[in-house]
Formats: structure tokens, sequence, C-alpha cells
């Protein structure tokens, strides 16, 4: 059974195995079959915390989404949009924290 650092491990030897046609890079594994790569029976939220965390200091990301994971270096999301200043106020509503009566 892999620690969650062996873990983190074995998840990014497979970012950088080439596989379904691609030389490397972003991939999806279902829940299951991590499983059976780690050995664990139940990946606990604990683990997959604990690997998330690991995953950082290796430039990788983990997310979730319940029957499978995603594994993405931390430059996929650079060329992501972002909301400009305007647009954010445009949508801004005042921010009240109660009053002080």
């Amino acid at each position: 059974m892999l620690n969650p650092r062996e873990f983190a491990n074995k998840l990014a030897e497979l970012f950088e195995d080439s596989f379904d046609n691609e030389p490397k890079g972003v991939y999806r594994i279902f829940r299951e079959d991590l499983s059976r790569i780690t050995g664990r029976p139940v990946l606990h939220q604990t683990i997959i915390e604990d690997v998330a965390d690991w995953l950082v200091g290796l430039g990788l990301i983990l997310i979730d989404r319940d029957s499978f994971f995603v594994i993405v270096g931390h430059d996929h999301f650079d060329s992501i949009r972002t909301v400009p200043g305007q647009v954010v106020q445009a949508h801004a509503h005042p921010i009240d924290f109660g009053s002080s009566k």
C-alpha cells in the first residue's frame, strides 16, 4: 500500500508518461483505477488531501471529480481568462457587515 508521498510520486510519474496518443501531460484517472494502483481498497478524503499537498510540491494540481481525478500542471491555468475590473464592478454589491446596533 502506497503512502501519500509515494502515491503523489506515482501520479507525477503518470503525468510524465506517454499514453493515449499523447506524449505527456494532463490526464484523468478513475477512482477505482487509483485504488488498484495504490493498493488501497478505499481512498479516504484525508489521503486525497495529503496526496494533493504532495503534488503541489511537484508542480501539479489534483482535481477531485468524484468518480475520477484530473492531474494538471500549475501552468495549465495560466492561459485561463481573468475577469476584468470593470466587469467585477458592474456586478459588485456593497459589502454589508451587518448593523452596529
